[in-house]
């Protein structure tokens, strides 16, 4: 998000007075260094030198060492339970991105918020064996492995299912169209949101522009720490179901098919072929065009 975009001016305080300081530049003086001459006479106090410089030494020792398994254990404490993620990607945060600057065009809009949001991909098919070692409960079996996977959903995938959820609302509304989306469901997507945010309970401070800068909102420009969605996106596609959510919120549509797009060479698509009465060249089709939105 550029910088140069033009916002109202942020006021948080509407007469505050700006903050000026001087720098003051500070000297130090050089240590001379003690040097010992040892004479006659001079031993107790090579000696008590000496003593006092391998106390010092030591407990440097221990407080690097500590020190290192304090970093260490921060940097394993951090992680993610489950793919063992931490805060390796450095972010920017902006008040607005392309999917909610005021200027993208409406269809624009739509289209990142309809196809590009990675809602759908984020169900998959992990085995028994990786389950169990993650200490997962028991979940429903994949039609075409039952006996060697389940189906899971990460969470961040269903957080993403409901903003979009939202936008779809939003946009319907106010474009006079019919709700295809039910009340009770996206109440359940703006409680999700409000579960996740105090789950996450992100620390992150946000700075206030001072009232003379023009153009930027609270954090603009911000740095900080995120975790790698590249790492999530990798773990998804290594345990694709083949699931694509083929008509959403049509009652009538078979959950079953929505797990019968295996890409061409998969070892279920034979299973797929026989169960749906397919031929044996058949191939799923890739989904084309707007998903909900019109």
């Amino acid at each position: 998000m550029s910088s140069e975009q033009v916002y109202e001016q942020y006021r948080l305080l509407e007469d505050e007075l700006e903050a000026s300081g001087e720098e003051t530049a500070s000297e130090s003086a050089g240590r001379p260094e003690r040097q010992f001459q040892p004479g006659h006479g001079s031993s107790p106090r090579l000696w008590r030198s000496l003593a006092i410089f391998s106390a010092v030494l030591l407990s440097h020792a221990v407080i690097f060492f500590l020190g290192f398994k304090v970093r260490q254990y921060s940097a394993t404490e951090g992680l993610s339970p489950y793919l063992k993620l931490g805060y390796s990607n450095l972010d920017t945060l902006w008040w607005n991105t392309e999917y909610s600057d005021g200027e993208t065009d409406e269809a624009e809009l739509n289209r990142l918020w309809d196809s590009t949001i990675p809602w759908e991909t984020g169900i998959i098919a992990l085995a028994n064996e990786e389950a169990a070692e993650m200490g997962l409960p028991d979940s429903q079996p994949f039609p075409w492995d039952a006996s060697r996977k389940k189906i899971y959903i990460l969470n961040a995938h269903h957080i993403l299912h409901c903003v979009r959820n939202i936008y779809i609302s939003i946009h319907q509304y106010r474009t006079n169209q019919t709700q295809t989306i039910n009340y009770a469901h996206i109440l359940h997507c703006l409680d999700s949101l409000r579960v996740e945010t105090m789950c996450t309970a992100d620390d992150t401070l946000r700075y206030v522009p001072l009232n003379s800068v023009h153009g930027f909102r609270p954090g603009d420009g911000q740095k900080r720490q995120c975790r790698d969605w590249r790492q999530v996106e990798s773990f998804v596609k290594a345990h694709d179901p083949c699931y694509q959510y083929l008509r959403p919120g049509d009652p009538e549509q078979s959950n079953l098919e929505r797990f019968s797009f295996c890409p061409t060479g998969s070892e279920y698509l034979p299973k797929i072929r026989k169960y749906f009465g397919h031929n044996d060249d058949w191939n799923p089709p890739s989904p084309t065009g707007p998903r909900e939105i019109e």
